[in-house]
């Protein structure tokens, strides 16, 4: 691959099977019933989860508290089907719950793809899994007694990947990769590569996050991120953060030439490329250049011009800086033509923003729009971002379900997906449509014959439920039946407990489901005479023996996406991790003592009084003071004449910080943004003067510009679309002007 880093990849990679667990969806199926309904599924933090009387706070600078009350949480993290797991209660309850999730997301990716067990088990699969933190081990940190080796191998980040290869017997890699946000993206770029050197015939891939510990909502919520309004809004003018959310998702992948007649193919991966932004202004802030430069590499890589892709499913984070800087780098990278529009969406404003799953959820919404031909809504942009100028950029919100745009003569339906991380890497990958397969014509006998199986009665029974179910609700043109019980007996894993139902029509098959209910099913339901073929191959069947494929008509069937196994979980929880435990303080709430200023002139308590140059002199002193606590120095190293507050070690997160401690001793409210806009403290102490002399009525000069409000919000986005040289050039002028004003 490295031979290849810059050139097209050899072939493009099919996604085969997909297997998720995310905020009010379980299946490929209610996913996209969700995002075409536009269903915003976050919600109140529940008391069976947190006790957010405890934790929350509005107030963002409120030390040890989250800022609001909602998420995108899956109905149960405690829970966990032992017999598919085949482990010990006592090693389960040990286990990270993002450790069980991730594994039932691989079973069901499996089964999606139509790969039973038995048939990998030894083979070159490789599991390559995207993870960031890591709650379940500091919870257990918590009693130090009740640690134990159980508690080595459940919370382990690597045995997220490993536990699946040890499950299913695969023997290709198995890698976890921690990036931040564009974790489980990264991992699927992996597989990829891994796929393509030849080093895997198959790969599963995909990440997991979970809000088990509310220490992450904490350090985000005070690191500023999260948002006010308790909405992900991105891409709308209103953005200003995100809600967390929580899920895992794994996909199945596969080289496109291995791919049969009998696979079901999503869509397919033409090409992807990682990179970082490298000395920013900051790790955290977003880098147009790096992120247009990865965009250009994915399409180098596929082989595609940038300007064919029709949508590109956005990271999602809902910054007005970052909403701004990826479709800025998108729109530079398709060049100046603007014949074709470029849609853009996010899932984070359905689901919340998932960390580390991120990706995976992206990955999937596109490969169901590609695979359905629709594009869904994007929620929450009632005023697109001004931020983002749309028509230059040839770029437009998708925010009503419709089908896909019609592609170019002669290319296929085509999209991105991109990741970026608070640390600064980024991640795109290039996706295209498959055309749609003819359905082979088949010379069959009368009937059908579906068989089903569990690893328990009681799973049983609910199998029979899902698969009624799923015929009542479902049409010849969207499941087949040849292709059901195609699926059902050969792409499939069979367990111990066994059901079979053979019936002339699909009315009759969801008759003798029905009738599977009311019995022991130790017997096949046979709908009338003259279907004895199938009674005898039902009836070897349920006695344990296999359905050969000579018994099927001729031309056989497809794959398709049956109900998700009815795994029957049970709580395993360590129980004396109560909600009420995990929401207090390791600490027990222990006050630490103040930390002391440190050493240097007292500034003024009163900045309203004398000339304009001793109130900003006294200002310049207090915010020298402020910065110096922030960064933990003497205020007499605190020199920004020449140096910036980035220069000086300064992130945005300390600026959170340092916003906070200004408000509060000048009693105002001001942006975190004004700290961005001016950087050097001489001319910050001049813009806060003006606005302390704006609050007390006095006349105000603002050298034509107005007080800090929207306009300032403004400027804030065009300097974050600028490159480097650029905003340091802006950056020079802004200082010139109020150098003038001031000697003025």
């Amino acid at each position: 691959m490295n031979r290849e880093s810059n050139a097209r990849w050899s072939e493009a990679i099919a996604v085969v099977g997909l297997g998720i667990r995310l905020p009010g969806a379980e299946c490929p199926r209610s996913l996209w019933r969700l995002l075409c309904d536009g269903i915003d599924v976050t919600d109140e933090i529940p008391a069976s989860r947190w006790d957010m009387g405890l934790l929350h706070d509005s107030a963002p600078e409120r030390p040890g508290r989250i800022r609001h009350r909602r998420a995108g949480l899956l109905s149960d993290v405690t829970s966990v089907d032992a017999r598919a797991f085949r482990l010990s209660k006592r090693e389960l309850r040990q286990m990270d719950p993002q450790h069980r999730v991730l594994f039932e997301c691989a079973w069901r990716a499996l089964e999606d793809a139509g790969i039973p067990f038995d048939s990998v088990r030894g083979s070159r699969t490789g599991v390559f899994v995207g993870t960031s933190f890591n709650d379940f081990q500091r919870l257990l940190a918590r009693d130090w007694e009740r640690l134990d080796g159980y508690a080595l191998l459940g919370t382990t980040p690597s045995f997220a990947a490993n536990r699946i290869s040890h499950a299913f017997d695969l023997r290709g890699p198995s890698t976890c990769s921690s990036v931040g946000c564009a974790s489980s993206t990264t991992a699927i770029h992996e597989a990829c590569r891994s796929l393509l050197l030849g080093e895997v015939d198959l790969a599963l891939a995909g990440g997991v996050e979970l809000m088990l510990s509310p220490d992450a909502s904490i350090m985000l919520s005070q690191a500023g991120v999260l948002s006010a309004a308790g909405r992900c809004r991105t891409l709308d003018a209103e953005a200003d953060g995100y809600v967390r959310g929580e899920g895992a998702g794994m996909v199945v992948l596969k080289r496109l030439s291995q791919v049969d007649a009998t696979d079901r193919v999503y869509a397919v991966i033409r090409g992807g490329a990682v990179n970082h932004n490298g000395r920013n202004e900051w790790v955290m802030a977003p880098s147009v250049e790096a992120q247009a430069d990865v965009f250009r590499q994915a399409c180098e890589r596929a082989g595609v011009a940038p300007d064919s892709l029709d949508y590109v499913e956005l990271h999602g984070s809902a910054f007005l800086k970052g909403d701004a800087a990826e479709a800025l780098a998108i729109g530079q990278t398709r060049g100046a033509s603007r014949e074709r529009v470029c849609r853009l969406g996010a899932i984070s404003n359905n689901l919340g923003y998932l960390g580390a799953a991120a990706g995976i959820a992206q990955l999937v919404k596109v490969c169901l729009a590609l695979f359905h031909r629709a594009l869904p809504p994007t929620l929450h942009v009632t005023t697109p971002s001004p931020h983002i100028a749309f028509g230059e950029l040839g770029l437009q919100v998708q925010t009503r379900l419709e089908p896909w745009p019609q592609p170019a003569e002669g290319q296929p339906g085509r999209a991105g997906v991109v990741s970026t991380s608070l640390g600064g890497s980024n991640a795109f990958l290039v996706l295209e449509a498959l055309p749609a397969r003819r359905r082979a014509e088949t010379s069959r006998e009368a009937g059908h014959l579906l068989v089903f199986s569990a690893l328990c009665p009681d799973a049983l029974r609910q199998r029979a439920q899902q698969l009624r179910d799923f015929l009542a609700s479902t049409s010849e043109a969207e499941a087949p039946l040849d292709d059901v019980c195609f699926t059902a007996a050969f792409k499939r894993q069979h367990h111990g407990c066994r059901g079979a139902v053979v019936a002339a029509s699909r009315e009759g098959l969801v008759e003798g489901l029905g009738a599977c209910l009311q019995s022991d099913m130790k017997t096949p339901w046979v709908e009338r005479e003259g279907l004895t073929s199938w009674v005898s191959i039902a009836r070897e069947y349920l006695a344990g023996s296999m359905v050969s494929r000579d018994a099927f008509p001729a031309g056989g069937g497809g794959c398709v996406s049956l109900p998700v196994y009815p795994f029957q979980r049970q709580r395993l929880w360590p129980e004396w991790l109560s909600p009420g435990e995990v929401s207090r303080a390791p600490l027990g709430g222990r006050q630490e003592a103040p930390v002391p200023r440190p050493v240097g002139p007292e500034p003024a308590s009163d900045f309203r009084t004398g000339s304009t140059a001793v109130r900003e002199a006294r200002l310049l002193t207090l915010l020298r003071a402020l910065v110096a606590e922030v960064l933990e120095v003497e205020p007499s190293v605190v020199e920004t004449r020449e140096r910036t507050l980035f220069e000086l070690g300064m992130s945005s997160v300390g600026l959170v910080a340092l916003r906070g401690r200004v408000s509060r001793e000048l009693g105002l409210s001001l942006p975190t943004t004004l700290f961005f806009e001016y950087p050097r403290l001489e001319p910050l102490a001049t813009r806060l003067r003006l606005l302390l002399d704006a609050r007390a009525g006095a006349p105000v000069d603002t050298g034509g510009e107005a007080a800090a409000g929207p306009g300032d919000a403004e400027l804030v986005a065009r300097i974050s679309s600028m490159t480097e040289e650029q905003l340091r050039e802006r950056i020079a002028r802004k200082l010139e002007e109020l150098g003038a004003e001031v000697d003025r």
